[in-house]
């Protein structure tokens, strides 16, 4: 039953990123058993993300959905969520299907379109709290950064 919980939770996908599992964006920390219930961690991108409660509801169904009774998921604050978390794969369907890149640890990004890698800071501020917003000079495109 665990492993059958385990990847059924694993292709829950994100709010925001359809096409981008919750395992993939690295928010997936672990499912284990504790006597009778089955308890799922996962590790939030930001406290107070308005996406967590939506989050809760698809990886409760999931695992129900399975054949589990008792399920408890709880959002950890260790580890901490980094986009260092996020898997390669991922990264390419963020940037292919949804234009936002990861920031490197150096603070370097490079647009999606072009692969220029001047891309000028335009707003710490974008669409939701663990993003930014680039420009593009190069192909003149808004790029959205997910932020460290």
């Amino acid at each position: 039953m665990l492993k059958a919980v385990r990847d059924a939770v694993a292709k829950v996908t994100d709010p925001e990123y359809p096409e981008v599992t919750i395992e993939q964006l690295g928010i997936l920390e672990r499912v284990f058993s504790s006597g009778e219930s089955i308890c799922i961690d996962l590790v939030p991108t930001r406290s107070g993300c308005p996406a967590l409660e939506i989050i809760r509801t698809d990886v409760l169904a999931a695992a129900k959905d399975v054949g589990a009774t008792s399920v408890s998921v709880k959002f950890c604050s260790d580890p901490v969520w980094t986009p260092d978390r996020i898997t390669e794969d991922a990264r390419r369907i963020l940037a292919r299907e949804f234009f936002v890149v990861i920031r490197n640890v150096d603070g370097s990004s490079k647009c999606p379109m072009c692969e220029n890698s001047e891309l000028e800071n335009r707003s710490d501020v974008g669409s939701t709290p663990c993003r930014s917003v680039s420009w593009c000079a190069e192909c003149r495109n808004p790029i959205e950064v997910i932020r460290r």
